[in-house]
């Protein structure tokens, strides 16, 4: 290219890239993005498949709230009964550890008391107990540890009955 006048200066030379330095301020700032937010999402990860447990255990108790309504005893939920009851929710005996989000434990602990639980995705144990003597449905969470069978659920008055999970 011809310079119209000598004291012109000369076309500056092409950029073709990024510089090395730059290259590693981006994959820095990434890292940092990942770092923070990777804890956000496993605990949303987790709080799902605990939420995926608890509404189960919430259709089921819906469920045995309905047959206490009709034969007033809780003693006749069984799995068979409840099953019978409540569609989409798999029972087992009060001594089984329900396995998956769709298994509850079913528990006639007496007439008038019910204890339900599960075992979520992420190892925690959810149990619900419904009283309808005292017209009180408490809620109560655990370490999975040692599996999750409605007749381990904590006894009446523990301190870990919750009016919510």
């Amino acid at each position: 290219m011809q310079r119209e006048h000598l004291d012109a200066p000369a076309a500056p030379p092409a950029e073709d890239g990024f510089t090395l330095l730059e290259l590693m301020m981006v994959i820095l700032i990434i890292g940092i993005l990942i770092a923070v937010l990777m804890p956000t999402f496993l605990g949303a990860s987790k709080r799902a498949k605990d939420r995926a447990m608890q509404s189960s255990l919430t259709n089921a108790v819906t469920g045995a709230k309905s047959l206490y309504l009709g034969k007033a005893d809780y003693t006749t939920a069984t799995p068979a009964a409840m099953t019978a009851e409540t569609g989409g929710v798999t029972f087992v005996a009060q001594t089984v550890a329900p396995q998956g989000p769709n298994t509850v434990s079913v528990y006639g602990f007496t007439t008038t008391q019910v204890y339900l639980s599960g075992q979520s995705k992420s190892g925690d144990c959810f149990y619900i107990s419904d009283n309808e003597a005292t017209g009180v449905t408490q809620y109560a969470k655990a370490n999975g540890a040692g599996g999750c069978a409605a007749n381990t659920s904590p006894p009446p008055g523990d301190p870990s009955w919750l009016t919510n999970w």
